[in-house]
C-alpha cells in the first residue's frame, strides 16, 4: 500500500473533465423595467433582461426575452448557424420587460426551429396562454399560434430540468406577482440568476440563500441605491447593491455581478454602486451587454 503523496490519475482525469465543461454565459441585456439608448448607457447597455448559453451540440439556453432577446438575433444572423436553430427559454416571469423581444425574436417564425418554453406561469394561467395572451392583436400583428417554429410550453415544477450536461433549478423568490430564480448547473460549478427580486421578505430571502448557496457565480437585481429603496422604492419589486452583497457574503457565493439597472441610471451611476458594493463584496461587477461569465 502506497502514501497518498496526491491527486491520482483518475483525479486528474476527472478535473480536466470538469474543465472541459465550464459554460459561458452571454448577457444580452441587463437593463431593468425599460429599455434605453443614448451615449450615458453606452458601456452597460440599454436592452433589458436576457442571458445565454449555447451547449455544446449547438442547443441554447435563454434566460429571460427581453429586448436583449434582439442582440442574440443578430448575433444568429450574423454568424449564419448551420443546422435547425433549438431553444429551451426559461422566464423568469412575464413582465413587459422580461418577454418583449420574443415577438421579434425572428428563430420564433422560422420553419423547423425548435424552441422550449420553462417558467412558472401567473395564476389562473397556462405558460402558453399567458405568451399567447400578448402576443396577438392588437398588442402585435401575429398571433403567437401562428408562428412557424415547433413550440413547447412546460410549466415549473420542484425538479429540475435537464438539458444535455446542464441541470437548471427555478425557485420562487419575492416580486409583484412572483419571480422565479434558477440555478444553473454542469460540472460541479453554479451559476444562479436571481432579476427582479426584493429583499427584506422573510421567505424570499430564505429561498434565495439556499438557491444561491456555495455558487460560483451569482447574478443578483441592484436596481436601486439604498437611499432610493428605502425613501421611495420601497415594495417595487426590486432590491440595493447592499442588498445583494450580503447574500452574496451569507450565501458564500465566489463572485457577484449586479444587473436589473435602473433606466434613469447612467454609466456613471452604475460604476457608483460597482465601487460601493465592492467596498462590502470585492468580487462584485455588473453585468453589461456583450460580457461573457465563465462558469
Amino acid at each position: 500500500m502506497g502514501w497518498d503523496t496526491g491527486p491520482t490519475s483518475r483525479e486528474h482525469q476527472r478535473r480536466g473533465a470538469e474543465k472541459k465543461t465550464l459554460l459561458q454565459l452571454r448577457v444580452h441585456g441587463a437593463r431593468g423595467s425599460s429599455p434605453v439608448s443614448g451615449p450615458a448607457f453606452a458601456r452597460y447597455g440599454g436592452n433589458t433582461s436576457c442571458f445565454e448559453l449555447v451547449l455544446p451540440d449547438g442547443h441554447h439556453l435563454i434566460f429571460d426575452a427581453g429586448t436583449g432577446l434582439l442582440r442574440l438575433k443578430a448575433m444568429l444572423i450574423e454568424a449564419g448557424t448551420a443546422g435547425p436553430f433549438e431553444a429551451t427559454v426559461f422566464l423568469t416571469h412575464f413582465h413587459w420587460d422580461h418577454i418583449q423581444g420574443l415577438p421579434f425574436f425572428s428563430p420564433l417564425f422560422t420553419p423547423g426551429a425548435t424552441i422550449h418554453f420553462v417558467a412558472a406561469p401567473p395564476e389562473g394561467y397556462t405558460v402558453q396562454a399567458a405568451l399567447a395572451g400578448v402576443i396577438r392583436p392588437p398588442w402585435f400583428p401575429v398571433l403567437l399560434a401562428d408562428a412557424a417554429a415547433t413550440m413547447t410550453f412546460q410549466p415549473l415544477s420542484s425538479q429540475p430540468v435537464r438539458v444535455g450536461n446542464v441541470e437548471v433549478m427555478g425557485v420562487g423568490l419575492h416580486h409583484p406577482g412572483g419571480v422565479t430564480g434558477y440555478r444553473i448547473t454542469a460540472g460541479g460549478r453554479s451559476l444562479v440568476i436571481a432579476t427582479d427580486v426584493e429583499a427584506g421578505d422573510t421567505a424570499g430571502d430564505a429561498a434565495l440563500r439556499a438557491l444561491a448557496g456555495d455558487a460560483n457565480v451569482l447574478i443578483h437585481d441592484a436596481q436601486y441605491t439604498p437611499a432610493e429603496w428605502t425613501t421611495t422604492r420601497k415594495g417595487w419589486g426590486h432590491s440595493t447593491w447592499e442588498h445583494a452583497t450580503d447574500l452574496a457574503a451569507s450565501a458564500g457565493v465566489e463572485r457577484l455581478i449586479l444587473t436589473s439597472h435602473d433606466p434613469d441610471r447612467t454609466d456613471e451611476g452604475v460604476d457608483a454602486i460597482v465601487h460601493a458594493a465592492r467596498k462590502r463584496f470585492p468580487a462584485t461587477d455588473a453585468a453589461f451587454e456583450g460580457q461573457t461569465i465563465q462558469f
